[in-house]
């Protein structure tokens, strides 16, 4: 009679034995459900967020993009592109202009303000050496100058803050797309280690914006948060020091937009492609840019956030007029308070939780120790093999009855031998 004969007789023996492996058998099929979401989570953990306060001994001063407005001398652009010429958006500033004889990164920097023409003072805690300074051009904004403290500030209040003091000139009315009803300064604050676009940051949502009017004393106070992302297989964050990506999907925006036309203005920095040399490349290229621009869509770069960031929010401690005899603003950018908000992702899921977790749902649905769980293998092992190990079984028994036959009968022979030879040395009366 084979194994499987034998298991049939035995389940027949007893049938409750069947109800009792079936429901064995569905515990272990939701045992198994349970365990691929353990695994689905330990390999790909779930994320929660937490949110608490920090009082720090230093607080990270945010960095000031300051842009004048209007950002460009209409004087100079009239009398470079040999055409009325409020603003390089204008078809009248191309139609005319000397392409080839006039470079376009001249046309745009003779154009536009430097810092000598708008800062009379700045400085962090009453000195401007405690601060870094660099400018950038850009198409609307013209030419930007960027704030960047150097150290983390150790106090908090207005004396120890940003103090600016900016000088304009109102003989020029204000043609630039940010409706603003009067002439003054766009005044960005932001993280210290992005640089200013005027493209995404507008709509980044990481930017704080005040516009500052002339003859305007403004106080800004600072509240930050700090946000701490954790990098997933579904979604990548970069730890890369100095990585900004408002800067990427800038430059992204510019690579396609001088692919596309197979040429570059000079406020698209670090683009290969030659400049523009024609009016009407130029002015199509100006126009596919203010599309983007004016878009309210983001622009799919594929650029990675950042795994840490900061978000800084102004509210107006106070704003009223500066009387001056001379066209000036002053500006002050502070803190009250060293209380951070912190904003931590972190994985919700480890290896112990998954241990818990496998243990709990075997425990609980099938009632397993570690001598049932032995006694279940055994019983699969038999189940699955036990033909082929009764088989093994009754070779090793044939084998060893083969031995003990020759070993007993070889044992006979001697004995029979022995006494052969005792009966022929028999002594003779």
């Amino acid at each position: 009679m084979g194994y499987w004969s034998e298991t049939r007789a035995w389940i027949f023996r007893d049938p409750a034995k069947l109800i009792r492996y079936g429901v064995l058998f569905a515990c272990c099929i939701v045992v198994i459900v349970q365990l691929y979401e353990c695994f689905a989570k330990l390999y790909n953990p779930p994320i929660s967020t937490h949110s608490y306060y920090n009082l720090n001994d230093t607080i990270e001063m945010p960095a000031v993009t300051i842009c004048r407005e209007p950002a460009y001398r209409e004087d100079v652009l009239t009398n470079l592109s040999g055409g009325m010429c409020p603003h390089p958006k204008y078809a009248t500033c191309w139609i005319d202009y000397p392409f080839g004889e006039i470079p376009l990164s001249e046309f745009f920097e003779n154009s536009t303000y430097d810092m000598s023409d708008t800062f009379i003072y700045y400085g962090l805690n009453g000195h401007a050496n405690n601060l870094e300074t660099d400018s950038s051009m850009h198409f609307y904004m013209g030419r930007c100058t960027t704030l960047r403290p150097k150290e983390p500030s150790k106090r908090v209040s207005k004396s120890v803050g940003y103090s600016i003091l900016l000088e304009h000139s109102k003989s020029v009315t204000s043609t630039s797309d940010v409706d603003t009803g009067s002439v003054g300064w766009h005044v960005f604050i932001h993280e210290k280690k992005e640089n200013f676009t005027e493209i995404n940051m507008r709509g980044s949502g990481r930017v704080e914006y005040v516009f500052v009017n002339v003859n305007e004393e403004i106080e800004i106070k600072l509240q930050s948060q700090f946000f701490s992302n954790v990098q997933t297989r579904d979604e990548a964050c970069s730890s890369e020091e100095g990585y900004s990506d408002l800067k990427c999907g800038e430059h992204c925006i510019w690579q396609d937009l001088s692919d596309n036309m197979h040429c570059s203005g000079p406020w698209m920095h670090d683009i290969p492609n030659e400049p523009c040399n024609d009016s009407v490349s130029m002015r199509r290229l100006i126009s596919d840019y203010k599309l983007v621009y004016e878009s309210e869509d983001d622009y799919d770069c594929n650029c990675i956030q950042p795994c840490q960031s900061r978000i800084y929010t102004t509210f107006i401690q106070s704003r009223k007029t500066w009387n001056q005899p001379e066209a000036r603003s002053l500006i002050y950018i502070y803190y009250t308070t060293k209380l951070i908000s912190m904003i931590e992702e972190r994985p919700s899921y480890d290896t112990t939780q998954f241990i818990a977790d496998v243990g709990g749902s075997l425990g609980f649905l099938l009632g397993l120790s570690v001598l049932g769980l032995i006694g279940i293998l055994e019983h699969l092992t038999l189940f699955f093999c036990g033909g082929f190990i009764k088989k093994m079984q009754q070779k090793e028994k044939g084998k060893t009855a083969n031995s003990e036959d020759g070993q007993s009968q070889t044992s006979d022979e001697t004995v029979d031998i022995a006494i052969v030879y005792k009966e022929k040395k028999k002594p003779r009366y």
